[in-house]
């Protein structure tokens, strides 16, 4: 089986980074206060990618296209838990 990370917004609005096989561990947890929730308006999963893919880029030095590959994958999230592979 493949291992991937996935990108997951939880059904309590924690924002998760996680290996897709073990979802008890995540990597990263995001969570926002109820005043940056009134304020990004729906676009938490959104700004919590861009926050991850910042991070990965200062460290590596790299420039990763995670917009595109994001993007490619919108099509499979659901509406309880949101992965992004």
């Amino acid at each position: 089986m493949s291992n991937y990370l996935e990108l997951t917004q939880l059904s309590d609005g924690t924002i998760v980074l996680r290996r897709s096989d073990d979802h008890d561990n995540p990597i990263v947890k995001i969570e926002f206060s109820a005043d940056s929730k009134e304020f990004l308006n729906g676009s938490e999963l959104t700004v919590a990618k861009e926050m991850i893919k910042a991070g990965i880029e200062s460290v590596s030095g790299n420039t990763i296209d995670f917009d595109e590959f994001f993007d490619s994958n919108n099509k499979r999230i659901s509406k309880k838990e949101t992965i992004i592979h």
